[in-house]
This record gives structure tokens, C-alpha cells and sequence, in this order.
């Protein structure tokens, strides 16, 4: 995916119904680049309070949506910004010195997801606390509610400037709640949805140095509904090498109410292969 192409096609017109039936079509093509299987990796620490509540999520079939700011890396939704100067003499910015929006990150929870598989020795490293937490597959087509707001994330080494698009936008909100003021209406009312389109888009973009991941961002409103959990049934189940045996068991106890297969992650000390193995612990 391109998202800054996408964002100028998105542009081309100013008519809100063109624009929303673009977005449509941009949305169906993101479609066909979200895998049947991801896998989401979850870490286990001495925290045992919280390794229940992940636990128990996993149990109930959902998965937990942060805040992008709590995410690893603080970059993480900088991969465009706007000049807040070159808004500042539109009359309703001026005394907040032409700031449209702080950070589009506050609108926005998120999950991160990975075509990876199971093989990615960094990704059990990084986000399963040294192979010590577990791994789940998740079924993209039968898991339609999540599918439907996962994107890929495009890993880029340049920010896009979107000033021109935010002044556009911020002139013709502050112009149409005048026009909407003025015909005594107390409810505003905005047929654009132009930020949230460029919210849905931009927030997956990510430095460069990060590809190794080949993430797939789940994203919704902060305050939709359900939040700060999706519905998200699970596939399968892998457990770590240095999973403790009380989080191993509970795992294969998890496995065992939704009557799914649970794997043992292994790696044998006299292959020749470097690679890790899953033993379904079942069998």
C-alpha cells in the first residue's frame, strides 16, 4: 500500500460524496492485501495480575486496543504532520496559533498484528518477553469485525506533509459553522469526513528501520463501541520456549474451551536446521 498516493487521489476532488466513494475504493483495494492468517505475540511477566487479565481475554475472545502513544516506539503516528504556522490567520485558530488538531493519535486505539508467523526468533525476542509469552493466529475471514479495520503499515523513510489539506479543511469547518451559526441551527452538522479518512489512513505508517515486523495495524475510534476490547476468536495457540509451566497450562486449558489445536515451541540441539518447531501438545 501507498498511503500518500492514496491520500492525493482521496484529494482530487472537494466534493464529500466523490471523496467518501474514493475512500471506498481505496478500502476494497487495502482489502485485498490482508492475509487469510495473522498472528498477534503477547508477553507473560512476573506480573501475574496482569497475565490473567491477558488470559482472560484471550478466554473471552478479544483482544485489548492501546493508545498508539503507549506504544514502543514514540514515533509511532509521526509519519506526517502540518505547519500549524500557515493556519494561524484563520480567524477561529488564531488563539490557539493555528492548531487544527494536537495529535491525531488521541482519536485512536490500535493493535498490531503480523504476517511473520511463528518462525521470527525478533519478534518472540522483542514482543513475547524473550520467548517467555505466547503467540496466537487469528483467522482473517472468519474474524470479519477485526479484518475489516486492519490495514497494512507502509514503512517509509519520508514524512508527508499534509499543511495545504489541514488548511483546506480547517477554512471550510470554520467557514460552515459560521454559515450553520448564522441560520440559528444549534446543532453543527459536517459532511466531510476528510480527517477521518486521512486519520485511517496516515496512523499506519512507520520508519523504515521497522519493516522487519511486517505489521498489520488494527485500528478504531476511541470511543467506539466495545472499546478498549474487539471480538477476536482465536486460531491456534503457540506457547513459548521459556513459558513457565503454570502460564503453559493455563494456555492449553484456553486451547481446550475453544477447541483449538496449542503448540510447544521447540528448537533442537542437534539440527541442522535454525529454525524453531511447534509440537501440537495433543497429540
Amino acid at each position: 500500500m501507498d498511503y500518500f498516493k492514496a491520500m492525493h487521489i482521496l484529494n482530487m476532488s472537494d466534493n464529500s460524496i466523490v471523496k467518501a466513494e474514493v475512500f471506498k475504493a481505496i478500502y476494497q483495494v487495502i482489502r485485498m492485501h490482508i492475509p487469510d492468517v495473522l498472528y498477534k505475540y503477547y508477553s507473560l511477566s512476573d506480573n501475574e495480575a496482569l497475565n490473567a487479565k491477558k488470559f482472560q481475554t484471550l478466554c473471552d475472545g478479544k483482544i485489548y486496543m492501546s493508545d498508539i502513544k503507549d506504544f514502543n516506539d514514540p514515533f509511532d503516528g509521526k509519519g506526517f504532520f502540518y505547519d500549524a504556522t500557515q493556519l494561524a490567520d484563520i480567524e477561529r485558530l488564531k488563539p490557539h496559533g493555528g492548531r487544527f488538531i494536537d495529535s491525531f493519535n488521541t482519536y485512536i486505539k490500535a493493535t498490531s498484528l503480523t504476517s511473520n508467523g511463528i518462525q521470527s526468533m525478533p519478534m518472540w525476542a522483542h514482543y513475547s518477553n524473550n520467548h517467555a509469552g505466547f503467540c496466537v493466529s487469528y483467522d482473517m475471514r472468519a474474524n470479519i469485525g477485526l479484518s475489516s479495520c486492519t490495514f497494512p503499515v507502509q514503512y517509509t523513510d519520508v514524512r508527508l506533509n499534509v499543511t495545504s489539506l489541514m488548511r483546506t479543511q480547517a477554512q471550510k469547518i470554520s467557514d460552515e459553522i459560521d454559515r450553520q451559526t448564522t441560520l440559528g441551527n444549534k446543532e453543527i452538522i459536517l459532511d466531510d469526513l476528510t480527517i477521518v479518512f486521512m486519520a485511517c489512513l496516515l496512523c499506519n505508517l512507520k520508519h523504515i528501520s521497522w519493516s522487519y515486523e511486517r505489521e498489520f495495524r488494527c485500528t478504531t475510534g476511541a470511543i467506539a463501541e466495545g472499546m478498549p476490547y474487539i471480538d477476536a476468536r482465536p486460531r491456534e495457540i503457540f506457547i513459548g520456549i521459556n513459558c513457565a509451566q503454570s502460564h503453559a497450562e493455563r494456555l492449553v486449558e484456553i486451547a481446550s474451551s475453544w477447541k483449538i489445536p496449542v503448540y510447544q515451541m521447540e528448537f533442537s540441539e542437534c539440527s541442522d536446521h535454525y529454525a524453531l518447531t511447534a509440537k501440537n501438545m495433543h497429540e
